[in-house]
């Protein structure tokens, strides 16, 4: 019995048996002004980061998930602001939860309180990531942390959550997604001037296309071919920025929008990625 507990949870580094199966999904969901990224791995492996700004997250995941399967093996919480937060909690109520990647900083809001409240009752192993961190979630895919440098759980950074956002790629063969958070220039200029390889196939654009992130310097290191912006149809901040769109059409980057393509959804094996 020991050993099959031990097999049904998701470990820091594991390795899974994985189904014959060499397909990889990664869904930006349309869960309104906010982010939310399903990626579904071989050997029923998944991978949710963020969850959007409500429970809408739940029906995009009864959607897409077998209809008996109420386990997530991953969450990753880029940062503690709502519109990232609040489907997690509920996905946290709902799903059997493996492990979850955060930075763990201090923020005192009433969410971020019931979600650390909620993984206490459950007994759900967290990691406190910082760049250089890997994690394998099947053969020949895996995320790597780029931001933040050094560990800052216990941080208090309510000033500015943005600014303490995970930056991570999603590496699959030779395909690899870039995900920012809400990270803005301030956090760009820093990853720019680290040396990392920041280059991307595909970018999930940072902040949903305010005028503050997506700088051009950053978009050069990028390099994207897709460029997906996770917002919320007419919301209140004109995201996308007009200032962000042009800015991705200089480097020839195709838009895609959640506001007006729905779920974005991508297959990728080991060479490509392309749209369902």
């Amino acid at each position: 019995m020991a050993a099959l507990l031990v097999g049904a949870v998701f470990v820091w580094l594991a390795i899974f048996e994985l189904a014959a199966s060499d397909k990889v999904k990664i869904d930006f969901l349309d869960v309104g002004q906010g982010s939310a990224i399903l990626i579904l791995a071989p050997g029923s492996n998944q991978v949710l980061i963020d969850g959007g700004p409500s429970d809408v997250v739940l029906a995009k995941l009864g959607q897409t998930l077998p209809l008996f399967d109420r386990k997530i093996e991953l969450l990753i919480l880029t940062h503690p602001d709502s519109d990232h937060l609040s489907g997690l909690i509920e996905v946290l109520k709902r799903y059997d939860i493996g492990q979850i990647l955060e930075t763990g900083i201090t923020d005192n809001t009433a969410e971020y309180k019931t979600w650390n409240e909620l993984i206490k009752q459950k007994n759900i192993s967290v990691i406190f990531v910082r760049e250089g961190d890997k994690v394998k979630i099947a053969d020949n895919l895996s995320i790597e942390i780029m931001y933040p440098f050094g560990k800052i759980n216990g941080r208090d950074f309510s000033k500015n959550t943005n600014a303490t956002s995970i930056v991570g790629k999603i590496i699959y063969g030779k395909n690899k997604i870039l995900f920012t958070g809400d990270a803005e220039e301030q956090t760009e200029q820093p990853l720019l001037l680290s040396g990392l390889n920041l280059k991307a196939d595909i970018l999930a654009v940072g902040h949903h296309g305010s005028k503050n992130s997506t700088s051009a310097e950053f978009l050069e290191a990028v390099a994207p071919k897709i460029a997906v912006i996770q917002v919320g149809v007419k919301n209140k901040y004109g995201h996308p920025t007009a200032e962000a769109l042009e800015r991705l059409k200089t480097v020839g980057a195709q838009i895609l929008r959640t506001d007006q393509d729905g779920d974005v959804d991508f297959e990728c094996d080991l060479k490509v990625c392309g749209r369902e």
